[in-house]
């Protein structure tokens, strides 16, 4: 079992993680870290300014692996304002 982090940033900030969970393997970590950002996403989408939310998973020395993140842009049709 290895241990991993979950570093969150949303509209409220960053949250730094300051406890590690075990998984059997990085696919499980990188799937628990997909199913934190659904949660998220749940809920609440991102706010104006931030476009975005995300959750990086760090191995056990807290170095980055992967950024999941979740962006929603506004894409504007036509002359009105959106």
């Amino acid at each position: 079992m290895e241990r991993y982090y979950f570093k969150i940033q949303d509209q409220d900030g960053v949250l730094q993680p300051d406890r590690g969970f075990e998984f059997a393997d990085i696919e499980k970590a990188k799937d628990e870290a997909r199913t934190l950002l659904a949660e998220m996403a749940i809920d609440g989408l991102p706010n104006e300014p931030l476009d975005s939310i995300t959750v990086e998973l760090q191995d056990s020395n807290r170095v980055p692996i992967v950024t999941f993140r979740l962006v929603l842009e506004a894409i504007p049709h036509g002359t009105q304002e959106v």
